[in-house]
């Protein structure tokens, strides 16, 4: 695997992971963000959220407030289930670092290796004039790290440029149901009926890379990617609850997805999202997953690739993905590592969060944090849409002034 992290650099950022770690979280302190998300709820805002902090290896603050479903009444429960959206692509990003590190792959790699139709695609001269815009020819082949790092020069179809707005319409729906794919070959030939918006290497841009990388993993695997993360991800954590479809005992557990009407009434999506029949194993979207397995996920990536005995990526491995790999293309203040977001400098920033923090969270409001400077990971789980950063945002400064 090329481009690791020098061993002495290496050195330092796993010992400062583990090392510097004094302060505690004051639970008393809790009690406000408690009192902030019942305030939501009564403002039918939200239907319910479970919040998890997990602090000096141990769960220290776990709520479940609200309802599974307003119109019964049914309490939201302690590790309920939930469509995690997004926070489907830091874990096809581990999946194919666990390539990497087989040397199956090369970050460096041209993904049209694996992707031919990547070869043929041009790109997009003027966003305003939508898909069928001028083009031009690419300057470079896209590379299996810009797929990770989101600077291939994919969109995801959910700015308010004529281009994304199109993109949007050939990949979904209004209410982000997913059309009627089959398998995830379907989806990504929409993606590639379009140029791409930017020059490989040359911006960031939110993109539907994942799915991308999806198919990369699964014809370099030879297996299905839910196949790939049961027996490489989910089984080695015990993360028993994660995947493409519910088991139907566990139905029930699943939050309601809601959003507001034009009267700004909370009621139920139109749309909630199948639990089971779902055949489109996508990589920027689609696992189910409880606040306990997410967990597993995070403290494996806390803990330098390993949790229980269980290896599943090298610490230099998680090192790397932690690095920001992007530059100044997200300002001074974030970038973007191999599958996360990360706060690069908190003097330029006014998130409470310490430098390296890395995080990422998904379409129906839900977000994760991890910080190793402090040894903490927060997980916050709702079920509404569109997505914003209100949760986010509160979920940083409650947790944060917390720490003493």
């Amino acid at each position: 695997m090329k481009s690791l992290l020098p061993p002495f650099l290496f050195f330092l950022t796993v010992f400062s992971q583990n090392s510097f770690a004094q302060s505690q979280l004051n639970v008393q302190k809790m009690v406000s963000f408690e009192n902030f998300i019942n305030d939501e709820i009564k403002n039918l805002n939200i239907a319910g959220a479970e919040v998890l902090v997990y602090k000096n290896n141990e769960i220290a603050w776990h709520k479940a407030l609200g309802y599974v479903n307003l119109s019964t009444q049914k309490p939201l429960e302690k590790n309920s289930i939930y469509y995690i959206q997004s926070m489907t692509k830091p874990i096809i990003s581990v999946a194919i670092m666990q390539l990497v590190e087989k040397g199956l792959i090369d970050l460096e790699d041209k993904a049209q290796k694996y992707i031919p139709e990547l070869a043929s695609l041009r790109v997009n001269l003027d966003l305003s004039m939508g898909v069928n815009g001028p083009t031009e020819d690419r300057e470079s082949d896209i590379t299996i790290k810009q797929l990770l790092t989101h600077t291939a020069g994919f969109s995801h179809g959910l700015e308010t440029t004529q281009f994304d707005q199109e993109l949007f319409k050939l990949m979904y729906n209004d209410l982000f149901n997913p059309k009627e794919y089959r398998k995830i070959e379907e989806r990504i030939d929409q993606l590639l009926k379009v140029p791409l918006i930017g020059q490989p290497g040359k911006q960031w841009q939110y993109s539907a890379s994942p799915d991308l990388l999806a198919l990369i993993l699964q014809r370099i695997s030879g297996q299905g990617v839910n196949t790939y993360l049961k027996e490489f991800i989910f089984e080695p954590l015990g993360m028993t609850e994660t995947g493409y479809n519910v088991s139907p005992p566990n139905a029930n557990r699943v939050m309601l997805v809601y959003l507001k009407n034009e009267a700004q009434e909370l009621i139920p999506s139109p749309y909630q999202v199948p639990t089971q029949g779902n055949t489109v194993y996508g990589g920027t979207h689609g696992l189910f997953s409880s606040m306990e397995d997410y967990l597993r996920f995070c403290k494996m990536v806390l803990s330098n690739g390993s949790l229980n005995g269980k290896s599943i990526l090298k610490p230099e491995t998680i090192a790397l993905m932690e690095q920001n790999h992007v530059g100044s293309m997200l300002g001074g203040a974030r970038g973007f590592g191999l599958g996360f977001g990360v706060l690069v400098d908190t003097d330029k920033d006014p998130s409470p969060g310490s430098d390296g923090q890395i995080y990422w969270g998904g379409f129906f409001k839900t977000h994760f944090f991890i910080d190793p400077a402090e040894d903490l990971i927060a997980i916050f789980m709702t079920q509404k849409f569109p997505s914003n950063n209100e949760y986010v945002i509160a979920l940083n400064r409650y947790v944060y002034s917390a720490l003493e």
